[in-house]
């Protein structure tokens, strides 16, 4: 039996975890900087971040499933063209169209940000829970593993 250090990781786990550390480090450079590229670089991190956090909680014995894969390229472009208006529009906030008694900045931002995204991953994770949630077999390994650690 392998334990979790132990396992091979594919190139996903691998891309995800880099992916991670990189954003954060961006967020964090992007914060103490300041200035106008910071604004950016911080909004891609925040961008990057959840989308990459997915990708390595969804990531399994190192692959990342096609379903899942086109699903979080969908939310990284939600996110990324939710950012982008929201540049666009800095400045404006009462200015364009309301939508839904709200000015659209507001509205990209719970829609584009927040419900669309909430709703998608929603979805996502009911329609592949089968093929790619936990199993018997999971649980069992991590049972064996919680009891080989618990008698150290």
């Amino acid at each position: 039996m392998t334990t979790a250090g132990e396992e091979t990781e594919g190139s996903g786990g691998r891309l995800a975890r880099a992916a991670v550390a990189a954003s954060a480090l961006a967020a964090l450079a992007a914060l103490l900087a300041g200035g106008r590229w910071g604004e950016w670089v911080f909004a891609a991190a925040a961008v990057v971040m959840p989308v990459a956090l997915s990708a390595l909680g969804a990531t399994r014995r190192g692959r990342l499933g096609r379903p899942l894969a086109v699903a979080l390229a969908a939310l990284l472009a939600i996110l990324a063209g939710s950012f982008l208006v929201l540049f666009l529009l800095r400045g404006r906030l009462l200015d364009g169209p309301w939508i839904a008694g709200l000015p659209l900045a507001p509205a990209v931002l719970l829609g584009g940000v927040w419900l669309l995204p909430l709703a998608l991953v929603g979805l996502v994770y009911a329609l592949t829970f089968e093929r790619h949630g936990i199993t018997e077999e999971d649980l069992a390994r991590l049972r064996s593993l919680h009891g080989e650690a618990a008698e150290r």
